[in-house]
This record gives structure tokens, sequence and C-alpha cells, in this order.
């Protein structure tokens, strides 16, 4: 440290600008520079060489475990150095090729369906079940005039002509389809035919339409207009319809049903079981149902048959008995056998499914058939300002908690018309996906007659509990020939599972994170023989090559400011140089001109008289 002050002091820049002492700020440059020589020694390696990007790849082909580099490096002859690049090159190419192909599998998220069978105890869905017959005719008095007009002139003996007979040998009878052209549909509906069917420019079967559909869908719209009290005093009760009930072993009662308005067949029941589950497959471990349909109550013209409709769901979803049921038709036992499959998809970003979030909304799981009905009528509200009058007992069931407006002047229904055509065309915007896990349930049905003859008499023992006005009726009949039509009256329906053995239809990703790791680290190792940590010496190498660059950048810029500094500071040190000779200078000019002034003073006192004076200033000079 002495040494290296020793040759600051000796040096040449002292000689030629300092005169007594350093300048002020000599502490400020030497710290300085020791800065700049540490920055220096910065751009040094390990082994005390200059930095630079060949070095750094050299040093790099030196060390690293990656195939092909350190061949470059070592070989002795320049043709094999071409080689290995070359090799090296295409090896690097094909890993890219290779690894654009698995990330592109990758994002595209395909999926495998995955078939499992499983077995357990199984939780028993939920039944739906409907009389065909929506209005009883012993209570056809608290409909509407249209609809009793209307029933009235279904009647059979009021679609006849005059002229025709019923004798043997007597003209045949016209078609019934060409009677009921008879009825004048335009006396039971405030609207024309102008604002129906919107959509039949859609089917190419030319342009008569069926008498029979007119007169049911005109039956349906008039029946819609009645208050839902109304309709369900109407129609068929569980009370009355249910003989016998059992889930197994158990009695089941009127009380476990839950009544539900359709349009079509008027008051369906569903009986949910709630969480219970079944531990053994086979009739006798399901539910079994015996209802008495009373068809002496049926519409005629408008219950077309005698039966059931009915419609297993899995618990908690809302029923669509039109769409997704079936029938059981009367005088027969119905076996309906259950296979359960549970189906499992993917959401995104691998699939495109809904989690189910209506349940705490409505009350109801998320379905499609629900979503989509949700969401056409919001297509109604929105076109038209009122929701479509199919769907008035849906949101009775979900209890929204706000008055909703249906369709009904003639301008809302003439909107709806269009807007239902609209929706057919499939133009709706509605975009209801797949349930990301529901259950389904595959049914074997099996039919045989039933009742016996003998057994029919028990069953009449239990409609006469219920219904002892049938009862009256029904003794006086049993016993003769026509038992096979009073047999009409009985529906017997045993749902159950086949097996507890059920189905689960999974789907899951069919490239996971691990494997797509995998196949990339092969396809790496493959090509260049690179390991996972092999790549960080790669990311090594591209640092230090970026933080050199930065290196050099800065170390420019650097010694463009040191250069200025330093013309900066000789120029500062000659300005004091000059300013400490021009004070001097000044300072002895001075001090020579206050001398000259007491030797004139001196000569002055010299003429005055004062030899004395005179002898003490020339000893002076």
């Amino acid at each position: 440290m002495n040494q290296r002050q020793n040759s600051r002091t000796n040096s040449g820049f002292q000689n030629k600008f300092w005169l007594e002492h350093p300048p002020p700020d000599y502490g400020q440059q030497m710290d300085l520079q020791d800065k700049e020589d540490e920055k220096s020694r910065e751009s040094l390696d390990s082994t005390g060489k200059t930095k630079s990007f060949k070095r750094l790849v050299v040093r790099f082909a030196e060390k690293t475990s990656m195939q092909g580099v350190a061949y470059i490096n070592s070989a002795k002859v320049w043709y094999a150095k071409i080689i290995w690049t070359f090799l090296l090159i295409g090896c690097t190419a094909g890993m890219g090729l290779h690894l654009y192909y698995l990330i592109n599998q990758f994002l595209l998220f395909p999926v495998q369906t995955k078939i499992e069978l499983g077995f357990s105890n199984l939780i028993f869905p939920a039944v739906t079940i409907c009389n065909v017959n929506p209005i009883r005719m012993s209570k056809i008095d608290m409909a509407s005039q249209q609809i009793q007009s209307l029933i009235e002139q279904l009647e059979w003996s009021n679609l006849q002509d005059d002229e025709e007979t019923t004798t043997q040998g007597a003209r045949r009878r016209k078609r019934f389809v060409d009677e009921l052209s008879k009825i004048n549909r335009s006396a039971f509906s405030d609207y024309d035919d102008n604002f129906d069917n919107y959509d039949d420019d859609d089917y190419e079967f030319g342009s008569q339409k069926d008498e029979r559909l007119e007169i049911l869908s005109l039956f349906r719209e008039l029946y819609k207009d009645e208050e839902r009290d109304t309709k369900v005093e109407m129609g068929h009760h569980i009370e009355d319809m249910l003989i016998s009930c059992t889930v197994g072993k158990y009695k089941c009662y009127a009380s476990n049903f839950t009544v539900l308005q359709h349009d079509v067949y008027g008051n369906c029941y569903t009986l949910k079981t709630g969480s219970l589950k079944i531990a053994k497959a086979g009739p006798t471990n399901g539910l079994s149902l015996i209802l008495y349909m009373d068809k002496e109550e049926y519409l005629k013209q408008i219950s077309e048959g005698y039966g059931a409709r009915v419609l297993v769901h899995d618990k908690d979803t809302y029923p669509y008995p039109l769409e997704e049921g079936f029938f059981v038709p009367s005088s027969s036992e119905t076996q309906i056998g259950l296979r359960m499959v549970t189906i499992e998809r993917q959401d995104k970003p691998y699939g495109n499914c809904t989690e189910d979030t209506y349940i705490r909304k409505y009350g109801y799981k998320y379905t499609r058939s629900f979503c989509q009905t949700l969401c056409s009528q919001e297509l109604f509200f929105k076109t038209c300002g009122c929701y479509e009058d199919d769907v008035t007992e849906l949101y009775y069931q979900i209890k929204t908690g706000v008055t909703e407006k249906f369709c009904e002047t003639r301008q809302e229904i003439k909107c709806m018309n269009k807007e239902r055509a609209r929706q057919n065309r499939q133009k709706a915007e509605c975009d209801c996906k797949n349930p990301c896990r529901e259950h389904q349930f595959l049914k074997t049905i099996s039919y045989r007659n039933w009742p016996t003859e003998d057994y029919m008499f028990t069953l009449k023992d239990g409609v006469c509990d219920r219904l002892p006005a049938q009862c009256k009726d029904a003794s006086a009949l049993y016993g003769q020939t026509e038992l096979y039509r009073k047999s009409l009256n009985y529906v017997k329906i045993d749902i159950y599972y086949e097996d507890l053995n059920f189905e689960r239809i999974v789907e899951s990703p069919e490239i996971e994170n691990a494997q797509f790791a995998s196949d990339v680290g092969g396809a790496v190792g493959l090509w260049i023989g690179l390991s996972f940590l092999s790549m960080f010496e790669v990311v090594q190498l591209l640092l230090e090559c970026c933080a050199f660059a930065g290196h050099k950048c800065t170390n420019r810029s650097r010694k463009r400011n040191a250069r200025r500094r330093k013309n900066k500071s000789i120029k500062t040190k000659e300005n004091i140089y000059a300013t400490e000779m021009d004070n001097k200078k000044s300072n002895f000019s001075k001090k020579e001109s206050e001398n000259n002034l007491q030797l004139n003073k001196r000569y002055q006192d010299l003429y005055a008289g004062n030899f004395h004076e005179y002898n003490y200033i020339d000893n002076r000079v």
C-alpha cells in the first residue's frame, strides 16, 4: 500500500500539476481508480484469462454432458468438426420436430374413455307415473265451456251423418278422420291459423294437415288455459289410483308421491325414494305398483289408449314424461329391469361439460333437457317479453319467487310462434353442455297378461275400499263375460335392478402431465442426450453469455465516462494551477507596491530635512 502511495506521489502527473500539496479530490480520484481496477478484474475468467464469447463456449464444450459438443471442440481436423457440427444441428432439428409433435398433441387435450365395472348397493332412482287420461269424465263440468263443447262434439254419435245407419248391410261409415273435419275449430279459439306453425316449410310432405292431430292440439291448447288447481282436481288422483305399493318388503303410500301437472297426461306423480339403497337384485327387491286406471272416466277421442306413462330418471332431476317416458299398457304386468350407468366427463381444457349448480338455485339437478328448457324460455322472454304457456308447471315447481308472465295476447302469441320456429331451425343461442356427472338407466322391459280371473276379484275388493261407486258397477259385471274389459282398469308395474353390477364410463386425459414430461425428456435424451440437469448447463451458458454481453456494453460505457472524467479532471487541475500562479503573482506585485510606497515616503521625509532618516533609508537601499 505504501509502495502504491509512493508511486502516486512520484508520478509525473504530480510533478506537472502539484506545486506543494495534492489537489483536494486526490483521494476520490484514487477510489475511482481502485473501482475501475476491480471491474477490470471482473472481465477475467477463473483461469485468469480475459473473458470472451469464444472462451465461454470452449469452457462449456469441455464440461457439458451434452453429446457431440465435446467432439466438436476436441476434433483435430477440420472435417471432423464439420461432420460433428452437422450431426449436432441435424439431431437438434429432429428434436425440435419431435417436441413440436408432442406439444401439439398435448395441447389438443385428448381424452380416453374407460369402461369400468363395479358392484355395490345402488341408490334407487326416481319414478314418475302418469295416467294417460288428463280429465275424468265425471269432472268435465269443472272445465271451461269450450272444452265441454269440444268433448261433446267428439262423441261418436255426434260425428255420424243422419243418413248413415247401423243396420246390417247398410253403407259403411266414413272414416273417422273424415268425420273430424266437421268440427269447427275456429269456434274454440280467438286466434286463427295464421299464428300457428311458422315452421311448416321445414316439412315437404304436402300442405294437408292431419285432422286428428289438429283436434288433439286444440284440446291441449284449451287445457293449458285452465287454472292449475282446476286441472289437478279434474285429473286422476293417486289416492284413487294406488291399490298397492311396495319397495322390497315395505309398503309405500300415496303421501310418498308428489304431483306434477302435465299438459298432455294431466296429473303425474313422482315417487322420490331419497337415499334408499337396494342391497339385492330381482323383482322382489324393487318397486312394485298396482294401479287402478278407471277407464270409464277416459275422455272419448282424446285418450286413445289405456295404460300409464312411466319415466325412470335420476333422483332430483326434473321429469319429462312426454319426451323421455314410455307406455305401460293396461291389463298387463310390466317388469322393468334396470342397469345403472354412471358417466363422468372431463371439464375444460380436456372436455366441455357443466358442473351442477342448478340444485341450489332451482331444486333440481342439471340436465341438458332442463337447461335447454330454461334457456329457450329466456330467449322467449327476451324476444317477446313473456314465457311459453307450455312451461307453467316448470316455473311452479322451481319456485323462483318471481311472478312469471306467460304469452296470452294476439301479439305475444304471434311473436312466440315465430320464435319457436326460429329455435326449431336450430338457430337458438342455447349452449347446454352435458353434465360432468350423471346416472343413466338402461331398461329391459317385459310383459305378461295380468291379472287372472281369480285375482281380479281380489283387486275388486281393493277398488271397493277406495271407490264404492265403482264397486257397485264392478260387482254387477264380474263373473260374467266382461272380465277382460274390466281388466283394462288395472296396471301392475315392477321396477328393479337386474343385478347390482354397474358400468362406470370415465373420461380421463389421454396424456397426463407426468407422461408428457416423460415424453419430452425421452425426446431430448434420444436426439442430443440431454438429461434434466444437463438442460441447466445450456441455461447457464445462455445466462453467462447474456451477462458477458451486458458487461461488454457497460464496460464500453464506463470507459467512455472515465475518459470524460479524466479530461475534465485535467482541465480542472490546470485551472487550479493557473489560478494559484496568478494569485502568487498578484501577492508579489502587491507586496512590491507596498515597499515602493514606503520608499517614497522615506524620500519625502528626506527632503524635509531628516538626515538621520535619510542615512537609514540609504543604508536599506
